[in-house]
C-alpha cells in the first residue's frame, strides 16, 4: 500500500489538517535550508492535494480557509493549489507573499510568473 492509498480513507476534515501539517513543516524546512526534509513534505502535500481533487471541487475549496492562516508556508500553499479553482483569492495572497524578500517572496513571484504563462500544473 502506498501513501496515497492511505490518504482515501481520511475524512476531508482530516485531510485538510494534514496538508496544514505538511505545509507548515515544508516551509520550516525551507527556512532552515532542510531539502530532504521540505521534499518529502512537498510530496506529501501534493498527494493530499490529489485526494482532494479526486473527490471534487467542493473538497478542493476546503483548502480556503488555509489562506488565512498565520503560517506563511501554509498561506503559500494553500494560495498556490487555489489557483486552480479559486484563482483570485489564490493570485491576492501570492502577491501579498511575493512582497517578501529572500526565498519566502521568490517561491511566490515565481508561482506567479508559472501560473501567468500558462504553465502551472497541478500534482
Amino acid at each position: 500500500m502506498n501513501e496515497e492509498d492511505d490518504y482515501r480513507e481520511h475524512s476531508t476534515e482530516e485531510l485538510v489538517e494534514l496538508y496544514r501539517k505538511a505545509a507548515s513543516e515544508h516551509g520550516k524546512a525551507n527556512l532552515r535550508g532542510d531539502v530532504a526534509t521540505g521534499n518529502h513534505a512537498a510530496d506529501r502535500i501534493a498527494a493530499i492535494y490529489r485526494e482532494l481533487r479526486s473527490r471534487g471541487l467542493e473538497h478542493q475549496r476546503s483548502l480556503l480557509p488555509l489562506l488565512l492562516s498565520e503560517d506563511r508556508g501554509v498561506r503559500e500553499w494553500a494560495a498556490a493549489h487555489s489557483l486552480e479553482f479559486e484563482p483570485g483569492r489564490g493570485e491576492a495572497i501570492l502577491i501579498d507573499l511575493a512582497k517578501a524578500e529572500g526565498m519566502q517572496g521568490f517561491n511566490a513571484r515565481m508561482t506567479l510568473k508559472v501560473w501567468h504563462e500558462g504553465k502551472l500544473r497541478f500534482p
